[in-house]
């Protein structure tokens, strides 16, 4: 399968346990209804006993049960982790340049993250930066939004900008350890299929382009940053796989909806789905 790239300050390939040795306590997530699990940062905090914090394990997913931050946190790795997870449903990079539901990434990071956790608040918030990642999936819904405007380039590339200055707001705050996955083959959603042709080739277009900025921004970012390390993975290539040969995941076939099929509904994966993304996930980070 086509995975992932790893990078450092010269945009080499690493192995996946010189991104954290394996060494994951504290899980900070960003994204949207692909990574949401409802968390209140105002609420139950994560503890060993309860590594989810709020609300149990399993619930306020978009799916029917675990997630792939729930998998991640509680199954596929070697340590305790924590599990704080920012992602809001109908979340965009940032509602001023492709507006949708409110709790964009801006928000996430700006009103969430930083006013909770950030590493300079006065005393410092109990969390490590050499064993903390920080998982940022989001895009599915800037191209949803975007890819029918007149310029969805010009709009995308003003999202890239902001996302750029959300990793500098992390960096500050004290994370040091990355996880960026870009957006998957939605054109192959039931609620895509349904639609004509023309549009799915649009939204195609507008994906590979999102994808190509975020790696691009990426790249950029993480040079300027040197003392970070990045992951950058590939979930358009890990989608397109378990779509093409879904048997071999044990799935009935590529379109259907419910018991024993990739999507839950027409637009979202069932918890199976996003069991083998976190353990294809944990591998590559040598969890």
């Amino acid at each position: 399968m086509k995975l992932q790239h790893l990078l450092n300050p010269g945009l080499a390939a690493l192995s996946g346990p010189e991104l954290l040795g394996g060494n994951v306590s504290y899980l900070f997530s960003f994204g949207d209804s692909y990574t949401t699990t409802s968390f209140n940062a105002s609420s139950v905090q994560p503890t060993p006993d309860n590594p989810m914090g709020n609300p149990a394990l399993g619930l306020g997913t978009v799916a029917d049960g675990i997630n792939w931050v729930g998998y991640l946190a509680t199954s596929f790795n070697e340590t305790l982790t924590l599990s704080y997870n920012l992602a809001m449903y109908g979340a965009t990079i940032d509602n001023s340049v492709i507006p949708n539901e409110p709790g964009d990434l801006v928000h996430q990071v700006s009103q969430q993250f930083q006013r909770q956790y950030c590493q300079s608040q006065t005393p410092p918030r109990a969390w490590a930066a050499d064993a903390a990642l920080f998982a940022i999936w989001i895009g599915i819904n800037d191209v949803q939004y975007s890819y029918l405007s007149l310029n969805p380039v010009l709009q995308i590339t003003a999202a890239m900008e902001t996302y750029a200055r959300l990793l500098q707001t992390l960096y500050e705050c004290g994370a040091r350890h990355f996880l960026i996955v870009n957006v998957p083959p939605i054109t192959r959603t039931p609620h895509m299929l349904a639609d004509r042709a023309e549009r799915r080739v649009r939204q195609l277009t507008t994906i590979r382009m999102f994808n190509g900025l975020l790696l691009g921004m990426v790249r950029r970012w993480r040079s300027e940053n040197p003392d970070t390390t990045m992951a950058f993975y590939d979930v358009f290539a890990f989608m397109s796989d378990v779509l093409d040969d879904p048997a071999r995941y044990g799935f009935r076939d590529a379109r259907c909806m419910g018991e024993g099929c990739v999507w839950w509904d027409d637009y979202h994966p069932r918890s199976q789905f996003h069991r083998f993304l976190a353990e294809d996930l944990a591998r590559v980070l040598g969890l």
